[in-house]
């Protein structure tokens, strides 16, 4: 008796065009997921006031606020916005004045000396007003708003690897 052997089926080729089209359908559609999502459950924040006011308070504790409250202690760093602006822009002329003695012919030391003498007097001025900034910002906050950013200062400074678990 002989062997009935069923006749080959031929394989289908691989198709490399339909499997790229659904890889990159499902990438378009994790990414405009991602992008809905974000919209409809986070609160947007507005825009954080720059670094030059917000070094002693890390942005992520504004993360952790209402929208209301935020508002209202962003309000606070946005009194001393013009004074910063301002000191910004004379550090920004004072460098000018650094780099004018810098190529003065001939090279006058004293010149310089004075140039990064007044560009260290103004940024240390503008420290001290991100100082008195952060004591108005922080007068306002409440006890559990003043915890919470403690926590965020020690996460901020040990690099976020788990400085912020002290309670």
């Amino acid at each position: 008796m002989t062997e009935v052997v069923p006749p080959a089926v031929p394989r289908r080729a691989f198709n490399w065009r339909a499997t790229l089209l659904i890889a990159s359908l499902a990438l378009n559609l994790v990414f405009i997921g991602g992008g809905v999502a974000r919209f409809f459950v986070h609160e947007r924040m507005g825009r954080i006031t720059g670094i030059s006011e917000m070094q002693l308070i890390p942005g992520r504790f504004f993360g952790d606020l209402g929208a209301s409250r935020r508002a209202e202690l962003l309000a606070i760093f946005k009194e001393f916005r013009d004074e910063f602006r301002d000191g910004r822009d004379a550090r920004r002329q004072l460098a000018g004045v650094l780099a004018d003695a810098l190529e003065g012919q001939p090279y006058d030391e004293a010149k310089v000396k004075d140039a990064v003498q007044a560009f260290t007097v103004r940024s240390s001025t503008l420290i001290g007003r991100g100082g008195d900034a952060a004591l108005t910002f922080i007068a306002k906050l409440s006890g559990d708003e003043r915890h919470l950013l403690a926590k965020r200062i020690r996460e901020r400074s040990s690099g976020g690897r788990g400085g912020g678990n002290r309670e």
